[in-house]
């Protein structure tokens, strides 16, 4: 959230800094990557099923008729896959490599973009508490490519409000790219990036040319991802009945207009925030405070909070009204979420004491990553134990190591949110014929 800064602190941009102080900018993020890579590797499995996709995306790496992953099809990130599989043999470990360089750039923009708002420091603690979260480390360790989200919203937002401020070409273009990409990898950056570049542009009071050089960027990049998974397909009308057909699944399945208000809407709302609260609950009362503080002042940030609407209005959108099915869709909010915290830690603790910020965001991460390893899988007895491994528990280094990778039918447990709240006020048992399904 929180965009803007006083106009005294523009000059305070990476792009102005002093000679001498350039190396914190590297230190901070090799630390970091250092960190992300030794702390998924432990995780690295050859299990496909560990993601109920993996096995699509794995078969899909022959780029033939048979390309089955979930629509708009992600035809970058599988791609990426095909790359990383000349460099290791298993399929599984290149997706999973894939994923781990993917959350690597995430940590290392959000950092990047954390500096145009707080000290250094202070951006480089965040990072590493974002980095710590349990569903980000989640998904080191399984075929999903939700980690795209992380690593370009990011990106968009640096280059773009860097862009705002002071107009650079090179801030146009890496914005512009930085999106293009992000679509290639996954086609609905469209819908959830795109908006945020405009934004950017039009705060940054964008030139005609700029507007058609970066369009024209944008636009070149939708032609790769369309036309290219068109021809993997077969054809541009298999591609569009295809998206079609996954659209009126997840609206007839999941959505607030089949579902009606509460099996829709809240279902969806609930999930949502219980995904956010399991990976980050210890951050969400800083974050409320600081971005408390931001909405109390809006006359003087209306624009930056203007952008960070931008920034996660359509995931949220998607999420609570068409589909909170899993928990990556929380990832656009979350770099926004730990600097929102950042913030209003610095309100809580002293802004001049900015050492007590630090530790805080770093506890917050020892907390996080305490989380993760030490979380156990329950032993299934009843509904309430399969309800918390599936929504909770499964979000752990256990999970990934015991390879659980069960759904609520998977014991007859129903998804409806009466029976879910139902089952964890009195679980009912586990039947034989209900255990006997996961086998």
């Amino acid at each position: 959230m929180l965009m803007t800064l006083p106009d005294d602190a523009k000059a305070s941009n990476p792009a102005s800094v002093l000679p001498a102080r350039l190396h914190l900018d590297w230190a901070f993020p090799l630390v970091l990557a250092v960190w992300v890579v030794a702390s998924r590797i432990p995780y690295l499995n050859d299990f496909d099923y560990l993601g109920k996709d993996g096995p699509l995306y794995i078969r899909s790496l022959a780029l033939d008729a048979h390309y089955d992953v979930p629509m708009p099809g992600n035809i970058g990130y599988v791609l990426l896959g095909k790359l990383a599989s000349l460099f290791v043999p298993d399929p599984v470990t290149a997706f999973l490599a894939v994923n781990i360089v993917l959350t690597v750039l995430g940590i290392v923009f959000c950092y990047f973009f954390s500096t145009l708002i707080v000290p250094r420091s202070l951006a480089a603690a965040l990072s590493f508490a974002l980095s710590c979260n349990a569903i980000v480390w989640y998904h080191g360790g399984i075929i999903a490519s939700y980690p795209v989200w992380l690593a370009v919203l990011p990106a968009i937002g640096w280059f773009g409000v860097r862009y705002k401020r002071g107009r650079r070409f090179g801030d146009l273009i890496g914005t512009s790219v930085a999106l293009g990409v992000g679509m290639i990898l996954r086609p609905d950056l469209l819908f959830f990036g795109a908006p945020l570049w405009f934004g950017c542009l039009a705060q940054g009071r964008a030139t005609w040319r700029h507007w058609l050089i970066g369009g024209s960027i944008v636009a070149l990049a939708c032609a790769c991802w369309f036309f290219g998974t068109a021809r993997v397909l077969g054809g541009v009308d298999v591609y569009l009945e295809r998206v079609k057909a996954k659209h009126e699944y997840d609206k007839t399945g999941f959505s607030l207009f089949a579902r009606g208000m509460v099996e829709g809407l809240m279902r969806n709302g609930v999930k949502y925030v219980l995904f956010l609260a399991w990976g980050a609950s210890i951050a969400l009362i800083p974050f409320g405070w600081g971005v408390g503080r931001e909405l109390l002042a809006w006359r003087a940030r209306w624009r930056g909070l203007l952008l960070a609407l931008l920034w996660v209005g359509p995931s949220l959108y998607f999420s609570f009204v068409i589909f909170a099915g899993n928990a990556g869709l929380i990832f656009p909010l979350l770099p926004l979420l730990y600097l929102a915290a950042a913030r209003g830690f610095q309100e809580l603790l002293g802004r001049r004491e900015s050492w007590r910020a630090i530790a805080a965001m770093l506890l917050l991460g020892v907390a996080s990553l305490a989380q993760f390893v030490g979380t156990p899988l329950r032993t299934v007895k009843n509904q309430r134990d399969v309800i918390l491994n599936v929504m909770f528990l499964r979000y752990s280094g256990a999970g990934i190591t015991g390879r659980y990778n069960f759904n609520l039918d998977d014991y007859g447990v129903s998804p409806s949110l009466a029976s879910v709240s139902r089952q964890m006020r009195a679980p009912e048992a586990i039947t034989a014929k209900d255990m006997s399904r996961r086998q």
